[in-house]
């Protein structure tokens, strides 16, 4: 049940793998590393399938009937559920009222512009005629597409590495500007996320919000090589600080949180985490893993006595307790992991959702430490004055490209994403 506490052998299980991790940091061989790895990778398979943590969960495999889903909709609102294949992709456009099927591109075509797209996007330009093609492609052979304020997208394959409010329409608009689009593993994580009731707390925790880490470029190295993440040095992140700050001074609730530089600690959040805060941001770093969904992680600070090394990865946060409305993962590549066929992507964004969080803010790429800032301060700013979280997240980057215009390209505000329950 959703409010369930992770079991006894979950947490043995939990314990064991810091301690292996602990000794792959100071393993001396490479034989070594694959032996310990192994030992990881036995015990982190069964965390997934734990079904006590959270509504999807325990429920995700239940049916879930067309008339339902229907019924949680709002009437702005429509789900467009994509299926990318050959010889036809396809895309299930479920309204309040209507359930269709409209036939778009093979695979092949759609993952060439995909490709175009990211190329032009992360080189830092307009992408203009990349994002009018997926738009033109994806999105404009669907009528209620234009005709609803509100997407839901449920992504397949490739379509998990773009954000539908990054494409242009035929105005020369982007989405962003007229629509307000949220993600979705299924159609039926979106009605067990609209449908459940917030569960009772028995504090009145606000946030609780991490950032400001004092990373050492040197202990960071050994511990990727050892892990086998991408070993380039990651800096400080200077504005992480300002964000956490800034956050605090939006919601300013009672018994906030904040652990800033030295005490953010792994074992630090894992110990607050479950005293059920309503909002969590994470302003960290983030490594994604294309290859296996254990090792996507957020980077935090070790804390060898407690067993903790500093990396909390997908593995370890499936297995959080926890009540929140919404997290905030400000961190690089947060929403970027393997692709797993019909499951998506089984990111670190997916890990908080089965954890028990009701939606999750993440990003498609590394963002730029001073634009995220801006971004973060206006989507704060919005969600204390009573949006929901994706009409704050929207609204935070129409004010990003009202203020910046044409300096304020796909690449600094696009690749936010907010998956999970809309309101």
């Amino acid at each position: 049940m959703a409010g369930a506490v992770a079991p006894a052998q979950a947490k043995k299980d939990q314990r064991a793998i810091s301690e292996l991790r602990l000794k792959l940091a100071g393993a001396r061989s490479t034989s070594q590393v694959r032996q310990i790895r192994d030992q990881i990778f036995l015990v982190e398979q069964a965390q997934w399938i734990t079904p006590e943590i959270s509504i999807l969960k325990a429920q995700s495999h239940d049916p879930v009937s067309l008339e339902q889903v229907q019924r949680s909709l709002d009437p702005s609102a429509v789900i467009l559920e994509y299926v990318v294949a050959d010889p036809r992709s396809y895309c299930l456009v479920i309204s309040k009222t209507d359930a269709r099927i409209v036939a778009l591109a093979d695979k092949q075509s759609i993952e060439a512009l995909i490709a175009a797209y990211l190329k032009a996007v992360k080189a830092k330009a307009p992408a203009h005629k990349e994002g009018r093609a997926l738009y033109d492609e994806l999105l404009a052979p669907i009528p209620a597409a234009a005709r609803k304020e509100n997407l839901v997208v449920v992504r397949d394959g490739p379509l998990h590495l773009v954000p539908f409010d990054g494409f242009i329409d035929s105005g020369g608009r982007y989405v962003a500007e007229t629509h307000t689009v949220t993600y979705e593993p299924s159609a039926t994580s979106f009605y067990l996320l609209t449908s459940q009731k917030r569960r009772p707390t028995s504090s009145a925790h606000t946030l609780l919000a991490v950032g400001g880490v004092p990373y050492s470029p040197a202990e960071l190295k050994q511990a990727s090589i050892t892990r086998g993440y991408d070993s380039g040095a990651l800096s400080d992140l200077p504005a992480s600080k300002d964000e956490v700050l800034a956050a605090e001074a939006a919601l300013h609730g009672r018994g906030d949180l904040l652990l800033i530089g030295p005490r953010a600690t792994e074992s630090a959040f894992k110990r607050a985490a479950t005293s059920q805060y309503g909002v969590i941001h994470l302003a960290v770093h983030g490594y994604a893993s294309t290859t296996e969904r254990n090792r996507s992680a957020l980077v935090l600070l070790s804390d060898p006595p407690a067993g903790e090394d500093g990396f909390l990865q997908a593995s370890e946060i499936v297995q959080l307790s926890l009540n929140s409305d919404l997290v905030i993962l400000s961190a690089c590549d947060t929403a970027v992991g393997p692709l797993e066929g019909e499951e998506g992507i089984a990111a670190l964004s997916g890990a908080f959702l089965l954890a028990g969080a009701r939606s999750v803010v993440s990003t498609l790429w590394s963002i730029d430490d001073t634009f995220s800032l801006f971004l973060m301060k206006q989507f704060y700013k919005h969600l204390a004055a009573h949006e929901t979280a994706a009409a704050a997240l929207t609204a935070a980057k129409r004010d990003m490209l009202r203020k910046y215009g044409a300096a304020a390209v796909p690449y600094y505000w696009a690749g936010y994403t907010l998956e999970g329950a809309p309101t």
